[in-house]
């Protein structure tokens, strides 16, 4: 699809902002690193447990679900105490000793409780700061594209990273693969030292917040929240131990992820754009639906060209959906003013549960079945749930029947 000519220009104007520059070259550099093991570090969980299936997803339930009450009971306090830089760069002292846990791993197997620790602590300190710190400086009115250049930030180093990866570990193995990611990593925080930060006033009580989560205005929130939650835990752990049981080699598995982030990264600029001229709400109902056509035609992937056909137009179509959810969703946040944080915390809370909450369940059910497939199945109803965020289509013929009585 062709890039509208202004897209360059607008996302110079945007990088050129010192906010916004050192905030986008943290993250690209951090996507850099994380992007060379993302997809392989289940892989490595799931080895390490002797290709058990439930006990791997039970390994990152349990991350999840320590995120999620940690951001309920303290994520809200810490962001207004140490601001929201310091908490981004308090994140990466985790991250590291994360793979430093998982690095030693194979002589110390009682490192799999710190590496847990470390891991959530690492997410507990990043996401609710990113989300909050990027509602700060993006312009409503150019939102839409705000969110297609943060996109980029995450796909531009993760077109090349999972082939580094890939051919790292093909060629010297996990210990190797950690160490690269450490390095990098380390890098990703100079930038955010030269940035200023920024303070909020967190105001919610514990009940306030848990109420948060069950107040009728926010259900529909809740839900498309819980259906991304689903949908990309799915994408992000069962997905690459999908190809891996397929015998799908390490090296092919980063060229598969890296050609379908490179097509999705020219999708994503033109979404960029025109998520800004079009109603958000009519993009991200056809991208969830393609998006829930793409996990059906994974259900049935048997080859490794197959699997590299199908999740490159899966990238796709998750963009189409992706960009204008996340559009959607910084505007609701945005127009929450003083609450702002309070409803970053809510969202942290919701999708970390509810990620943990599924993988227990799928945890037990693939004890009983060997057939990881299944769960693109339930992926795929899982993304029509994205367009909860604002009026699913659905609602429209409840509302003729209302109008009719």
């Amino acid at each position: 699809m062709p890039l509208h000519y202004h897209s360059p220009i607008y996302f110079l104007h945007y990088f050129l902002k010192r906010e916004a520059s050192q905030f986008f070259v943290s993250i690209a550099i951090r996507n850099l690193a994380l992007g060379m093991v993302l997809i392989f570090e289940p892989i490595y969980i799931y080895l390490h447990f002797g290709s058990s299936l439930p006990l791997t997803l039970l390994y990152f339930g349990i991350i999840h679900g320590l995120f999620g009450l940690m951001a309920f009971f303290f994520g809200g306090k810490i962001m207004a105490k140490v601001g929201l830089k310091h908490c981004m760069l308090l994140s990466h002292p985790f991250f590291l000793g994360n793979y430093i846990c998982l690095f030693f791993l194979p002589n110390f197997s009682w490192l799999i409780f710190f590496a847990i620790i470390s891991r959530f602590l690492g997410m507990f300190f990043f996401w609710p700061a990113f989300h909050t710190d990027f509602v700060h400086f993006s312009e409503k009115e150019h939102r839409g594209r705000g969110v297609g250049g943060l996109n980029i930030a995450f796909i531009a180093p993760s077109v090349i990273s999972p082939i580094i990866g890939g051919w790292i570990l093909a060629t010297s193995g996990y210990s190797a693969l950690f160490i690269s990611v450490l390095c990098v990593l380390l890098a990703s925080a100079l930038p955010l030292f030269l940035s200023r930060d920024t303070h909020q006033v967190f105001t919610d009580s514990y009940q306030k917040t848990w109420k948060r989560i069950f107040k009728k205005e926010n259900q529909k929130i809740t839900l498309a929240l819980m259906a991304a939650s689903f949908e990309g835990g799915i994408q992000i752990y069962l997905w690459p131990l999908f190809m891996f049981i397929l015998a799908i080699s390490y090296e092919s598995m980063g060229g598969i992820i890296s050609f379908a982030v490179a097509v999705s990264a020219l999708f994503t600029l033109y979404m960029g754009r025109i998520t800004d001229r079009i109603n958000h709400q009519k993009l991200l109902n056809i991208g969830s639906f393609l998006t829930s056509i793409a996990w059906v035609f994974k259900y049935f992937v048997v080859t490794p060209f197959e699997a590299f056909l199908v999740h490159s137009l899966y990238r796709i179509f998750q963009s189409a959906a992706g960009i204008p959810f996340q559009t959607i969703f910084y505007d609701k946040t945005a127009e929450k003013g003083q609450e702002l944080d309070e409803f970053i915390i809510y969202r942290e809370t919701v999708i970390n549960l509810s990620r943990c909450f599924l993988f227990l369940i799928f945890a037990g059910l693939f004890s009983l079945t060997s057939k990881l497939n299944i769960a693109f199945i339930m992926a795929a109803i899982f993304s029509l749930g994205f367009m909860f965020l604002g009026e699913p289509p659905w609602s429209k013929f409840k509302w003729r029947k209302k109008q009719k009585k």
